[in-house]
């Protein structure tokens, strides 16, 4: 038997997927945090109005979030990324959310203050996996999903993530507040 060689091949992994998780440069962006010391009348999730938010630069936030969105198209050589919804919410302790992922096509969060550190590690922080079942026979695809990839909840954090990754807030305990930029992408 003979084989001939008709080119030269590389391997492309077709299941990569970009995450961004990285350090923000927050300041001037937020002056005071909106949480203050007020429980927030028992609400764990608080939408804050921007408008009336004195010192937050909600402008230069959503740059930011057009910024690693749009680090993320380039890195998949997808089209641009024109516009994005962002809110500002206030988390206090006990607020959580199970999975879920984005109608969108990016999803990103930056810590825009938080409480002093919490006595466990993990209080607060997001957490990013993969929902595709892999491949149980090898090492590719899937790689290096199959763990989770978590954001700790410290000012300046900063992750954009593609919107159909699936999400979980681990619950914020007791006397724990974060106050986040939350941002989507807009088609």
């Amino acid at each position: 038997m003979t084989i001939t060689a008709t080119g030269t091949g590389t391997v492309t992994r077709y299941w990569k997927t970009g995450l961004l998780i990285t350090q923000a440069d927050i300041t001037g962006l937020i002056t005071s945090d909106p949480a203050g010391t007020g429980r927030g009348d028992g609400q764990r999730c608080q939408v804050i109005d921007a408008s009336s938010a004195p010192g937050l630069a909600l402008g230069a936030i959503r740059d930011q979030f057009l910024t690693s969105m749009n680090a993320l198209a380039g890195a998949e050589d997808g089209p641009e990324v024109r516009d994005c919804e962002v809110t500002v919410q206030v988390w206090r302790d006990g607020y959580d959310q199970p999975a879920f992922s984005s109608q969108s096509r990016y999803a990103g969060w930056t810590v825009l203050a938080a409480s002093e550190a919490p006595e466990h590690s993990e209080s607060g922080c997001l957490a990013f996996t993969d929902p595709r079942a892999g491949s149980a026979g090898t090492a590719m695809p899937g790689l290096p999903w199959g763990r989770q990839f978590l954001m700790t909840p410290a000012p300046g954090a900063h992750a954009v993530v593609p919107g159909w990754l699936t999400c979980s807030l681990v619950p914020l305990e007791h006397g724990q507040h974060l106050t986040v930029a939350v941002a989507t992408s807009v088609p």
